[in-house]
């Protein structure tokens, strides 16, 4: 009973960290909607749907890393392998950052001529948002491996109240659209930057540990390139929607994909309160608890996105003070992704807490040449429609994918 108290609390206070900004951004959603087109909108799901192929480059997955070896290491160790993935947050991701605004910017010159959407400022918005994120989530994951569910929710729950009211600021009262839609979260994330390297500068007294640091990227390589193949089942759809060049509609779509977003508040709390049991459980080899782990995980995850589907088009019609109702039908279809999702990410954080991370990309690669055959074939047929199913089963193939390496591999070491 005191263990079952324990993660009821720690859920309700993860959950909060991401429920008050939520809220908030609730309240706020149906003043942006009136403030913004459907072009508005298009221009944000393009360039941030991008994020889904470079994040993951820019932030090398060095997180994951520190997640694995947070109890597989006394406290000094953890220490100074906390100040070389601290510093590789910045320097490294930075200089990979650059590159990546370089790399998309030419696909859109030399490959995307035809696009009707501008480029700049968004595209510079989106890309350099996503290397002051490195600290601020490290920060995150060391309050969550260490059971600091208060300190995490006083850090997020900051961050996320800052978004909001630059985003009321810009969108609503200054009227700037897109612009503002794009320029809110970049200033949050570089002030959050800023602090958060103030909170941790004893780490830039500790020098860089290359060694270790080789060691981080070695690892983290497979979930890296695994992870910008999830481009595919997250991004892509985007991509290739804008490519129809029927900008209102695209405008509708992803008015529906952000609605059905709201749902990872949920996903967040649900994993940041078991993560670190199912890292805990795999390192004990402890396999029946950490099926138990799963199985609760997606049942939660069920209910909850059932609710979701049945009262969406009351939400959305509250949510966008009436303009964008159209786009619930994307919103019930996309919403189901949250159950597929939580089932290929359950799977996925096992193999990553087994050290099998090959497995991770085999699977991805495998998975992203299947996906992107899927969209072809569905957003060809059936367009917008056809793009939102996508969504739900590119992670149907990816936990079928890993369930099925993660055989193979047992099988052929049994063998061996």
């Amino acid at each position: 009973m005191r263990r079952f108290l324990a993660y009821s609390k720690n859920i309700g206070i993860y959950f909060s960290a991401s429920l008050i900004p939520m809220i908030l951004s609730l309240a706020m959603n149906p003043l942006v909607a009136l403030n913004m087109d459907p072009k508005d909108y298009a221009i944000t799901g393009f360039y941030n749907s991008f994020n889904t192929l470079i994040s993951p480059l820019i932030v090398f997955y060095m997180l994951h890393y520190y997640t694995k070896s947070f109890y597989e290491v006394n406290e000094e160790e953890r220490l100074k392998l906390k100040a070389t993935i601290f510093k590789g947050l910045i320097y490294f991701s930075g200089l990979l950052s650059i590159l990546s605004f370089f790399g998309i910017l030419c696909y859109i010159k030399f490959f995307n001529e035809q696009s009707k959407l501008p480029i700049y400022p968004y595209l510079l918005l989106s890309v350099f948002t996503l290397p002051l994120t490195g600290v601020y989530t490290l920060m995150l994951t060391d309050y969550k491996m260490k059971r600091d569910s208060r300190s995490y929710f006083r850090l997020s729950v900051s961050n996320g109240i800052l978004s909001v009211l630059l985003i009321l600021l810009f969108v609503v009262i200054l009227k700037w659209g897109a612009l503002g839609k794009m320029l809110a979260p970049f200033l949050t994330t570089f002030f959050f930057f800023l602090l958060c390297c103030w909170w941790n500068k004893d780490l830039f007294k500790i020098a860089i540990d290359f060694k270790l640091f080789r060691k981080v990227l070695i690892f983290c390589l497979p979930l890296t390139l695994a992870a910008m193949l999830g481009f595919f089942s997250q991004g892509y759809d985007r991509v290739f929607l804008e490519r129809l060049g029927n900008v209102k509609e695209f405008g509708y779509y992803v008015v529906g994909f952000q609605m059905a977003a709201y749902l990872s508040v949920f996903g967040t709390a649900i994993g940041a309160t078991f993560q670190p049991d199912i890292y805990e459980s795999i390192v004990k080899r402890n396999f029946l608890k950490t099926a138990r782990i799963i199985g609760v995980i997606l049942f939660i995850t069920t209910i909850i996105v059932l609710v979701f589907i049945l009262f969406a088009p009351l939400l959305v019609k509250i949510l966008t003070a009436g303009r964008y109702v159209l786009s619930t039908k994307y919103t019930q279809i996309i919403a189901l992704s949250s159950i597929t999702s939580m089932m290929y990410y359950s799977i996925s954080q096992v193999t990553i807490a087994l050290g099998k991370t090959k497995i991770t990309l085999y699977n991805k690669i495998l998975g992203s040449i299947l996906t992107v055959w899927m969209f072809s074939f569905l957003i060809s047929r059936y367009q917008f429609i056809g793009a939102a199913w996508g969504i739900v089963l590119s992670f149907v193939i990816s936990f079928f994918g890993n369930v099925l390496l993660l055989f193979i591999f047992k099988t052929k070491k049994n063998a061996t």
